[in-house]
């Protein structure tokens, strides 16, 4: 009997070890496209609008954020801000150097004249960089930080890689053309945005007029030039233009209006004719990108704050057998002036079956997204409505319920009393054999005493004596 309840309980132990539920990993959410389709013609090939009053920088419209692209003088923010990183003086001065000069002699490169042995200084080499485009101040900041261009592209490589740039590399620091010089759209707004950070660059970056020595230079973003009437545009500020045969044309730009702020990333973009003038439809591709978002989206409460999502069962709750979900804060987003509150739809996104109490109000149970139009506009937590106090009752037989609703633990239940009842049947039918055993040695014993007496009787026995 000891083997069998020995090996029932080692097949109960090896089918509990087994009986670990496994986790489910739920699929990230990517919203790879723009919240909205521009209804105006765009010519870049690839181009980004972004919400700038969202501390999330949603993508209000985009195409091919993703395709490689040429990023030509764009290159010329990447520069800036290593040379920030790494120059702590400004004013400290430096001599323009031969190489330099003929690193870009010959290639119709933009350059702001600078002489061989001319003394400058870091901050006047930044902003010719920076508001004139000047590919030689771009070579010798190079060389004064690093020693030469290989050196300083390394830091261009190594400090987007820390914004998380994925398809970026640089080879020089001014964007002429190299085959393996390239970036993407998306890889530019996560340097735009970085750069912005920084009160140095958007001042060079907005600055209109720029005067070193006998020149003054005008910023190459047109859309801030009154005499540029094709391109001039009130609401746009700085930031970097780029042009080159294989990157068409190229700009990053931000525009305020009305309380609301764009950033706009078009690239080659091409030059076509209009009113019979070459243009660079860069420019107009912004413009339009901007109008486009000024002119058809407005900022709508989309959810208010407590407002009930979903509703879910609630485990051992007192008094409480579901829970409901509530918006965590008010959400604001950017939506067609024309929206229709019905079309915008909540959807939760990994929320549990079920959650056990004890749960305070406000806890976060899960998040949802807020989808207008079939597209993702914006994302808030869901938190629970209401405190649910512990049953601890309830929490006793909830507990038995779902141990016993498992299919493993079952069988073992099923195992563990087949075995009591096996065991209870052996038990008694050995009490019944040892009980007859028991009754037949007692008669025996009993047969056995009567025959020793009947013998001794009859050896010992006397007749009486006759008279």
């Amino acid at each position: 009997m000891k083997k069998v309840l020995t090996f029932f309980l080692c097949v109960n132990i090896i089918i509990l070890s087994f009986a670990t539920p496994f986790s489910a990993f739920a699929k990230d959410r990517n919203n790879d496209e723009g919240m909205y389709r521009v209804s105006d013609k765009i010519y870049a090939d690839a181009y980004m609008l972004v919400n700038l009053d969202d501390d999330s920088y949603p993508v209000i419209a985009q195409k091919n954020k993703d395709k490689r692209k040429y990023p030509a003088s764009l290159t010329k923010m990447v520069t800036t801000m290593v040379v920030l990183n790494n120059v702590k003086d400004l004013n400290a001065k430096t001599k323009v150097s031969q190489s330099a000069i003929d690193a870009i002699t010959g290639l119709g490169a933009q350059n702001a004249g600078l002489k061989v042995g001319e003394e400058v200084t870091i901050e006047q080499l930044l902003y010719l960089t920076m508001v004139f485009s000047a590919c030689d101040a771009c070579q010798v900041l190079a060389e004064y930080v690093s020693g030469n261009v290989t050196e300083f592209a390394k830091l261009m490589n190594n400090w987007v890689k820390s914004l998380g740039c994925k398809d970026t590399n640089f080879t020089n620091p001014d964007g002429l053309h190299d085959a393996n010089h390239y970036t993407t759209a998306s890889d530019m707004l996560l340097i735009t945005l970085e750069s912005m950070k920084n009160e140095t660059f958007m001042k060079m970056a907005t600055t209109q007029k720029y005067t070193y020595g006998k020149y003054t230079f005008t910023h190459t973003n047109y859309m801030m030039d009154k005499p540029h009437r094709t391109y001039y545009y009130p609401y746009a500020q700085g930031i970097k233009t780029g042009s080159t045969e294989e990157a068409g044309y190229c700009v990053i730009t931000k525009a305020s209006k009305d309380g609301y702020n764009y950033l706009a990333i078009v690239m080659d973009s091409p030059l076509k004719k209009l009113e019979g003038y070459d243009t660079k439809y860069s420019f107009i591709d912004a413009k339009t990108l901007f109008e486009w978002g000024f002119n058809s989206l407005k900022h709508s409460m989309v959810l208010r704050k407590n407002d009930v999502v979903s509703e879910i069962p609630v485990a051992s709750g007192k008094d409480a057998d579901t829970l409901p979900l509530v918006a965590q804060k008010d959400v604001l987003a950017l939506v067609p002036k024309s929206l229709d509150p019905s079309a915008v739809m909540i959807k939760p996104v990994d929320q549990p079956e079920s959650v056990d109490a004890p749960i305070a109000q406000g806890d976060k149970i899960c998040e949802a997204d807020i989808i207008y139009a079939e597209k993702v506009i914006a994302h808030v937590n869901l938190v629970a409505g209401k405190t649910v106090e512990l049953s601890t009752l309830l929490k006793f037989t909830n507990g038995i319920k779902k141990i016993l609703g498992k299919k493993s633990v079952l069988a073992v239940v099923i195992i563990l009393i087949i075995a009591v009842i096996i065991y209870i049947f052996v038990f008694i039918d050995r009490m019944n054999k040892a009980k007859k055993a028991s009754a037949a040695k007692r008669r025996r014993r009993e047969e056995l005493e009567e025959q020793v007496n009947r013998e001794y009787h009859d050896r010992n026995y006397i007749p009486p004596p006759r008279r």
